[in-house]
């Protein structure tokens, strides 16, 4: 899945307040998930694709422990 052009709005503490943070949609999130818009989110499509792509990554991950590299 590539992802589109939508950016996600995260609030982050900073000090006595917070800063909101932009993501764009299919990167990295602050909290370390994948940050997903609205209109991906309500896209039947476009989760079946992050949700593949996620077991994927697992899989690689898995082969790579199993062959003493670690995780990518």
């Amino acid at each position: 899945m590539s992802s589109c052009s939508n950016k996600v709005s995260y609030w982050i503490p900073r000090g006595y307040s917070y800063t909101e943070y932009f993501v764009q949609c299919g990167r990295t999130d602050p909290h370390g998930s994948r940050a997903i818009c609205d209109t991906c989110n309500s896209s039947p499509v476009a989760m079946r694709d992050i949700e593949q792509l996620e077991d994927n990554i697992r899989a690689d991950n898995a082969a790579l422990a199993s062959a003493g590299r670690g995780e990518m």
